[in-house]
């Protein structure tokens, strides 16, 4: 028997959060996939006129974060802070808040496609390149048939007017963002309230996985949390970004040790 899923009266999915751990600063939900994946079914079942925006947070992210009050501002009126990289993980051991497992991005998506896929649900792609954001809608559809498809490329500025109309006329039930971070998560912080009752999630270069563009790392990598490393020997453009690693752990290494410094006192007053 297929389980009844709960409306707001008996689901307050507001309250029904996780406990956060703080990872320099950043306030991440503890959380499983499985988890993050009910929580966002009985919000789909849920009648609330509210958005659900979720941010997918690896080490690189949340160093930007660290570092940029402007983004980080943003990002802490997430609904969910996620913790999509297995260095989120590894720092939350060695602080001793244990969090329950990586939650990646692309595989959070997919559950919420098949979500979709069940409920015959409508979803915008925004990002990429115009043939990128083409072919892997076109992919999407087949392998998610019950699921109504729009999409726009990436090349625009998060106040774009026109693009704004395009995705409020479609009325999405389910927003992937992917246009990169900080850009990704702006757009939806300056747009998701002229919305109601949709998921808004930034996935980064998750259409040009679904795209068949790039590919994502073999399983081996992945069941080993090298997926990181696997992009960097196929995709040498990354390596200036991993080497934001090494400033990530040593402010890890600083909230260890000097617990009761302020993480953001670094902060301008404005950007």
């Amino acid at each position: 028997m297929t389980e009844m899923i709960p409306s707001l009266s008996t689901y307050d999915w507001k309250n029904h959060k996780s406990e956060n751990v703080s990872i320099i600063g950043i306030p991440f939900n503890n959380v499983s996939k499985k988890e993050m994946t009910d929580h966002i079914h009985k919000f789909v079942n849920a009648s609330t006129k509210e958005n659900l925006f979720i941010v997918t947070a690896n080490p690189e992210i949340a160093y930007y974060a660290h570092t940029h009050e402007s983004y980080y501002n943003k990002i802490k009126t997430a609904d969910f802070i996620v913790p999509d990289g297995i260095g989120i993980i590894k720092a939350a051991k060695y602080l001793k808040q244990p969090m329950k497992e990586r939650v990646p991005g692309i595989e959070l998506m997919e559950n919420m496609l098949s979500i979709a896929d069940e409920h015959e649900l409508r979803v915008f792609l925004l990002g990429a390149s115009k043939e990128t954001v083409k072919e892997c809608k076109r992919k999407l559809r087949h392998t998610y048939p019950n699921v109504d498809f729009k999409s726009k490329h990436g090349y625009k500025d998060v106040h774009d007017y026109k693009t704004l109309q395009k995705i409020k006329k479609f009325d999405p039930d389910f927003v992937f963002v992917a246009m990169g971070c900080p850009k990704q998560e702006d757009f939806i912080f300056y747009n998701q309230h002229h919305f109601e009752h949709t998921v808004f999630m930034g996935v980064g270069g998750s259409f040009d996985v679904f795209s068949g563009n790039v590919k994502r790392a073999p399983k081996l990598f992945i069941n080993l949390n090298l997926e990181w490393l696997y992009r960097i020997l196929t995709d040498f453009k990354r390596l200036k970004r991993a080497l934001i690693i090494p400033m990530f752990l040593m402010k890890v290494f600083q909230q260890k040790h000097t617990p009761e410094l302020n993480p953001h006192a670094h902060f301008k007053e404005k950007e």
